[in-house]
């Protein structure tokens, strides 16, 4: 009511001035806008009302669980490699995600994909209970991605989330090439570090080893039900997202562990990283670096260094993008050369991804692989993703 009195009485102080041109004008004028007020008032009121009904009927049940799919499917074209162009069937995920009570909730996530076998199979790649104390204290039980870097916490198994076709090659899975140890079962401590305008949160995760297996052997590297030993292997990382600069992130982290590689003496691995992204509406760019320190109690210790950077532009539906990829592993690194991942390559990605529709994606990449020990290779991906 205190409005409405202080707009009646502006408009009424308008009417001495008025008088000089139209009274009869202005009167009628003051009139219908303190009707129009009587009319925002009444409907201001039946918004309350319902707003406060629907507080009362919409109060959170639990359990309540949310389901979401991912699916792609690619055609691929090798020049350089040997290999027939083919199409594939990429990985069917089903993502789950329950919430027991406003604090406690579980993440399930389950892959069916198939291999170079052709056969199927079941992955559970994310099994967590996860419990929010408070913005500063959260922690996580389960299998799910170590912080490695920006890309592994930040994009799971859905392709349709990234922009290009797939993960840089050494920010890769497990069992799918990759050289990190993107996946722990044990805990992950997280929350944010109260720094002002810094923008600090931090990452404590402790697991199970990570397994370094001869291909021939089991496909999954993560020790899921038993390890190699009683220590463990602990993950820490510092991030920050400055409120002054909305959309950077920059950070570093650093993994250890005392791994046991297939038939080798104890390893120790040490994976210091950095990481700086910058995206908004319109651009991403995202940056990572790890060195990989391996030294084993019988042999020479290796270092080895992978980076990517990658650039991309939002333009209407359509994103451009290029991303660059360098790895260099020592020949003599036992650990990965039991995976076949030993040598130098640079890898240019030029790419260009059209969201056709609100929830599906069709994307091009151009790679070109340079090989310092091999010839160059290159491969032409078509892809669409989706999700549902």
């Amino acid at each position: 009511m205190k409005s409405r009195f202080l707009l009646i009485t502006a408009l009424l102080g308008l009417v001495p001035m008025a008088f000089a041109v139209d009274s009869s004008a202005d009167a009628e004028l003051i009139r219908k806008l303190i009707t129009r007020v009587d009319q925002l008032e009444h409907d201001l009121a039946e918004v309350k009302g319902e707003a406060a009904g629907a507080s009362l009927d919409t109060a959170p049940v639990y359990p309540s669980v949310k389901f979401s799919g991912f699916a792609d499917l690619t055609y691929h074209v090798y020049h350089g490699t040997g290999r027939p162009a083919h199409f594939e069937l990429g990985e069917l995920d089903f993502f789950v995600n329950s919430r027991i009570s406003e604090k406690a909730g579980f993440i399930v996530e389950t892959v069916l994909s198939a291999d170079d076998t052709d056969h199927f199979g079941v992955d559970l790649e994310r099994l967590i209970f996860q419990y929010r104390l408070s913005d500063s204290f959260n922690f996580d039980v389960g299998r799910f991605h170590t912080a490695l870097g920006f890309y592994n916490t930040a994009y799971h198994h859905g392709t349709w989330f990234q922009t290009a076709t797939g993960r840089p090659d050494f920010v890769n899975y497990e069992d799918a090439g990759g050289i990190l140890p993107v996946h722990m079962v044990g805990v992950s401590l997280h929350g944010a570090v109260p720094s002002g305008s810094l923008g600090l949160s931090y990452f404590a995760e402790v697991g199970n080893n990570h397994q370094y297996r001869d291909p021939a052997g089991p496909n999954d590297w993560v020790a899921n039900v038993t390890d190699s030993s009683s220590a463990k292997a602990v993950n820490l990382a510092l991030i920050s997202r400055p409120t002054a600069l909305p959309g950077l992130q920059f950070g570093a982290g650093i993994y250890h562990d005392a791994l046991k590689p297939d038939g080798q003496a104890r390893t120790v691995e040490n994976i210091p990283n950095v990481h700086l992204v910058y995206k908004n509406a319109f651009w991403e760019f995202i940056g990572e670096g790890y060195r990989i320190t391996h030294a084993p109690t019988l042999g020479v210790s290796t270092r080895s260094t992978a980076w990517f950077a990658q650039v991309s532009r939002q333009l209407g539906s359509l994103r451009p993008y290029l991303r660059y990829t360098a790895v260099d592993i020592p020949a003599n690194d036992a650990a990965y050369a039991l995976i076949g991942r030993t040598g130098r390559h640079h890898t240019t990605s030029y790419g260009l991804r059209w969201d056709f529709a609100d929830f599906a994606a069709y994307k091009v990449q151009w790679d070109e692989i340079s090989n310092v020990d091999a010839p160059a290779t290159s491969e032409l991906t078509f892809q669409v993703a989706v999700t549902f």
